[in-house]
Order: structure tokens, then C-alpha cells, then sequence
């Protein structure tokens, strides 16, 4: 069918369509034009150091998504659930505590894939169309989009919270090289009152709709070896994250009822949510072998045990 002659509005309806049939349980449409109302913010977040331990993060593209893919006019934006039943970090007795999204396959395994399927598929109905998979590994305010798209609002915990859906998911965005109707922007967040998350935080990472990356459990069990300041080891100690932090997602009032995710994502029983920490000193063969094909890969082993010895002690 020749471009001129189809419909943006209904070509929109079907992308949303063929994103839900691939597991996206909420999907929005915002524009790509740059975030002028998140430039100072970002300005002043990286100009408090916080940025220092994610040096992949980059002030000068963050806010457009057009430095990411120029071509790009419209995001697509889905919101991908992960919560499974009978998933609780820390319930085998004398085990350590992951991040409920460590727990099944890697996410950008399943998630980029499928995307990449909606894209070839809109390529074929839209002759000319270019497009961009994007599932959290490019330099894109995927939240702030998320907000854009109608999806939620960003709580607190700074996390998306997806209304009743609450926040237990991960985005998926696909950038593309045409313009369609955006869907109406999130109304005001509703934290309203609530603090949980704040009082819940062990470290103080946590003030209202900000995170210091510096004080984060997450930051120093994934991202960096840094070695953390005494509090973070002493919050590490008590409360037995091994492998990021869910307390934040844990006590939300919006995730009193969660919406449980796609089973591939879920994964089967591993060691490393089963075992006691004391048997998890785990050598290069053995972490590699628990940890195939799953987020925590980008984790080295040597990682792995600096961390047990702070929880665990040496």
C-alpha cells in the first residue's frame, strides 16, 4: 500500500495491537521531541556527582531521544510486567536476597526480540519506515517517555508506577521515523502522602522522586566495585541484597496486588535464590554456570564475592 494512503490513526491502533501481542500489558505513543523541562534536572543531578559510578550516562544526549535515533518521531512505549507468584527474595532459609527481575532469563534476551518482531512487521505495512529497539541499554529517559506516553507516573522511588499496575515491569521502547497521533501525558503522580518507600530505603538513597546513586544498595552489588561508604556496607550486612534492592517495589501500595508477568521471564529455582549465602562462594566456573543467559552475567564473579564478604562477612 502506497504511504500516502494510510491512516496514521489506525496504523497506530494496530502497532498497539501487534506490541500487546508480544506481552506489552500497557502501550503508549509519545513524541520524540528533547525533554526541555528535564534538562536542569539532569543538570543539577550530574553536577552532584551522582552520576559518578554510571559513567555510560551522558547529560548531552539523555534528554533528546533524537540522539539516540535522529530519524526518530514517534516512541512507542511498553510496559512489560515481570512478577511472578512465589517469588520472594531472601524466603529459603539462610539465603541471600536478588532482585526479583534477576530471577528468569535476561530481559533484553526476550524483550529486544519481540520488539524487533513489531518493528519488521510495521516495516512491511509501512513501506520506508526506519525504527529503533530500545530496551534500556541506550541513553534514552525511558520513564520520563513512559510518562509522555500515558503509561504512569515516576513514584517516589523514582521507578515507573504504572497505575494499578503498579511498578513490578520493565519498559520497552521503539523509536520510529513517523509521526503519529501521541496518546494524552500521565496526569500529577499519586504518591500523595505516602512515604514508604522513603522510610523503607536502609541507606537514605531515597528522597521524594530522587535517587543517589552514591548511597544505592544497586549501584554496588551491579553496577560498580567500587568500594561503597560505610553505610552502604552496614545496609548491605542488614538487610541481605545481594544482587540489587526491591524494598522501594516491596512495600509500594501500588503493588499490593501485582500483575504477574510473562512465565518466560520467571525462570525455574537456581542455587542462587535456594542455597544459604555461606555456600554461594562461588568460583569463575560455577558463577558462570548459574548465571547463563541472565541479567546477572554482566556481574563478574569477583563481584559476587566482594559483595557476600560485606553481608556475610570475610
Amino acid at each position: 500500500m502506497p504511504v500516502e494512503h494510510l491512516d496514521p490513526l489506525a496504523f497506530k491502533g494496530w502497532l498497539r495491537s501487534e506490541a500487546q501481542a508480544v506481552g506489552f500489558v500497557q502501550v503508549g505513543f509519545a513524541p520524540c521531541d528533547p525533554f526541555s523541562e528535564e534538562s536542569d534536572h539532569l543538570a543539577a543531578w550530574f553536577e552532584g556527582g551522582r552520576g559518578a559510578h554510571l559513567p555510560y550516562l551522558d547529560p548531552a544526549t539523555l534528554a533528546n531521544p533524537r540522539a539516540v535515533f535522529p530519524e526518530a518521531r514517534t516512541a512507542l512505549v511498553g510496559f512489560f510486567p515481570y512478577a511472578r507468584p512465589e517469588a520472594v527474595p531472601g524466603a529459603a532459609p539462610g539465603s541471600l536476597k536478588l532482585s526479583r527481575y534477576l530471577w528468569g532469563p535476561d530481559y533484553h534476551m526476550i524483550l529486544k526480540p519481540r520488539l524487533a518482531r513489531v518493528l519488521a512487521a510495521a516495516q512491511a505495512r509501512w513501506p520506508g519506515l526506519e525504527g529503533r529497539v530500545c530496551v534500556d541499554t541506550a541513553p534514552l529517559l525511558e520513564r520520563q517517555l513512559a510518562v509522555r506516553a500515558g503509561l504512569g507516573w515516576q513514584g517516589k522511588h523514582t521507578l515507573l508506577i504504572a497505575g494499578k499496575d503498579g511498578s513490578w515491569g520493565f519498559l520497552g521502547v521503539l523509536l520510529l521515523s513517523v509521526d503519529l497521533p501521541p496518546d494524552p501525558p500521565s496526569p500529577a503522580e499519586h504518591c500523595g502522602t505516602c512515604t514508604a518507600c522513603l522510610e523503607v530505603c536502609p541507606t537514605g538513597a531515597l528522597t521524594p522522586f530522587l535517587l543517589d546513586p552514591a548511597r544505592c544498595l544497586t549501584t554496588y552489588t551491579i553496577e560498580t566495585e567500587a568500594e561503597p561508604p560505610p553505610g552502604v556496607i552496614a545496609g548491605l550486612a542488614a538487610s541481605r541484597w545481594a544482587a540489587g534492592c526491591d524494598l522501594c517495589q516491596e512495600v509500594c501500595p501500588w503493588n499490593r496486588a501485582p500483575l504477574w508477568g510473562d512465565p518466560a521471564l520467571w525462570g525455574g529455582p537456581s542455587p542462587l535464590h535456594t542455597r544459604p549465602g555461606l555456600e554461594l562462594r562461588l568460583g569463575a566456573a560455577q558463577w558462570r554456570k548459574f548465571t547463563r543467559r541472565t541479567a546477572l552475567r554482566r556481574v563478574r564473579d569477583r563481584h559476587w564475592r566482594m559483595t557476600l564478604a560485606r553481608i556475610l562477612g570475610s
